[in-house]
């Protein structure tokens, strides 16, 4: 399963070196293609990461869109061609500029604006509570990160719940596309909880019992 993730910020670094671990080949693309390499040499290419163009990344089974909302339904706008029939993931968060507020309104979400945006392809609502310092780790204080994935197609859902858990870290199920609405808002709070503890966006949501989705 091919991965190409699109954006080579804070998060996309991120995710990049957790999907690294998967033995799956990981393509990350950027505008600036010097700033996809400086991070596949930062993270190391020798577990199937590389570096490549737009059109590389957009070649893959599972496509991840690591950019901020807006800009995730104005890259669907550009490229929806591309991105038909294939499995896509949405990360972000539409926050306004006070960053602990939405900037949607509550009966809707940026994946469900993606969704519209992208009628032909399978959308999922992954990576948006892990923050980049922690996903980056990949754990917070020896504990590994649990990843919320909703979905309202069960076969991509699967598809990025193995890739999550070969990475090393757990998926949880999240139910249908629309819960990415209460997702979205979890993280809001997570990151006013940030700001007030002064926590560096070294926090996550965790599920308990550990061993609910083993």
């Amino acid at each position: 399963m091919s991965v190409g993730i699109v954006g080579a910020g804070n998060m996309g670094r991120s995710i990049a070196r957790q999907l690294s671990k998967t033995g799956q080949g990981v393509v990350l693309a950027d505008r600036d293609p010097d700033k996809a390499q400086t991070v596949v040499a930062e993270i190391g290419a020798g577990d199937g990461l590389s570096a490549g163009s737009l059109e590389d990344a957009l070649a893959s089974d599972v496509i991840v869109l690591a950019l901020w909302y807006p800009g995730t339904t104005e890259f669907a706008d550009e490229h929806r061609a591309e991105l038909d029939g294939t499995v896509v993931v949405d990360i972000s968060n539409p926050l306004d500029e006070s960053w602990i507020r939405l900037a949607t309104d509550p009966s809707m979400s940026s994946a469900e604006l993606l969704a519209a945006k992208l009628p032909g392809s399978r959308i999922v609502k992954a990576f948006n509570t892990t923050h980049a310092p922690a996903l980056f780790d990949g754990q917070v204080d020896e504990v590994p990160l649990d990843v919320f994935v909703a979905s309202d197609d069960d076969d991509a859902k699967s598809q990025v719940s193995e890739l999550v858990r070969a990475a090393g870290v757990r998926p949880i199920d999240a139910g249908r596309l629309d819960n990415a609405r209460l997702l979205e808002r979890l993280t809001a709070f997570q990151i006013e909880l940030s700001q007030r503890y002064d926590l560096d966006f070294r926090l996550t949501l965790k599920l308990l019992p550990a061993d609910l989705a083993r």
